[in-house]
Order: structure tokens, then sequence, then C-alpha cells
């Protein structure tokens, strides 16, 4: 068994993993989803305000509505 070729799925098993941006921004560009790239950038976005709104910093952010 140890004189086989390994195959295509344990050579990518073998290689460096990429990361999940890198991961997505390939999905994106394979996929032709660009119009996902603003969505994203509402929600994360929304996320910031919402987790800056429970900080200090929440009187300062509460002034730009």
């Amino acid at each position: 068994m140890s004189d086989q070729k390994p195959n295509e799925f344990e050579q990518a098993n073998q290689e460096q993993q990429a990361g999940i941006v890198k991961e997505f921004i390939a999905f994106l560009g394979e996929n032709k989803k660009f119009w996902l790239i603003p969505l994203l950038l509402a929600f994360l976005a929304i996320g910031a305000l919402l987790i800056l709104g429970g900080t200090a910093a929440a009187p300062f952010i509460y002034t730009l509505f």
C-alpha cells in the first residue's frame, strides 16, 4: 500500500489550506456573485455599529443619526 502514488484527494490534503477570506473571494470570482460584496459590506457595517453601540463610543455613534 505504501508503493502506491497518492491520488488527487490525498495530494489536495497535503497542500496549504486557504483562509476563509481567500476562499470567499475565489467563490465570488468563479461563480460571478459580485453582487454579494455590497450586501456583505452592509452586514459588516451594521454589525460594527451594534458592537460599538455597547461601548464608550455609543454617544458618538448616536449623534450620526
